[in-house]
């Protein structure tokens, strides 16, 4: 239930764009790798951990409905290590990166269910 009132909340202050793209940026995303979001194997593994808890509900609710859920996950994952937000928006495949690393199932079955072909397409409002 404190997911769904953080994900309103972010959604009423405007942190959540419902705008959609299919443009995966990349870790370096042409500049200098040295910029590049580097996410921590704890903070990975909390990802992970989130993920697999809410397959089986995002897989009942379809996917328009999963990736907003999905979205959620994100945000609040990213607020609780640091708010990495803002190098999450320049470094959206750090996300395919640390799950293919760390639960490749767990993403495989994520991007299924929210139908886009990584999870970094996935990601609105970053």
């Amino acid at each position: 239930m404190g997911r769904v009132a953080l994900l309103g909340a972010l959604v009423s202050a405007g942190v959540i764009a419902f705008v959609t793209t299919t443009e995966s940026r990349g870790l370096g995303g042409g500049a200098a790798s040295a910029d590049a979001l580097v996410i921590g194997p704890a903070a990975g593994a909390q990802l992970c951990e989130t993920m697999w808890a809410d397959l089986d509900s995002w897989r009942r609710q379809g996917s328009a409905i999963a990736r907003v859920r999905f979205n959620g996950v994100v945000h609040i994952w990213a607020l609780r290590n640091g708010a990495i937000n803002i190098a999450l928006a320049r470094h959206r495949d750090a996300i395919d990166v640390v799950t293919r690393d760390q639960c490749p199932n767990a993403r495989r079955q994520t991007t299924q269910i929210i139908d886009t072909v990584d999870l970094a397409s996935g990601l609105v409002g970053f």
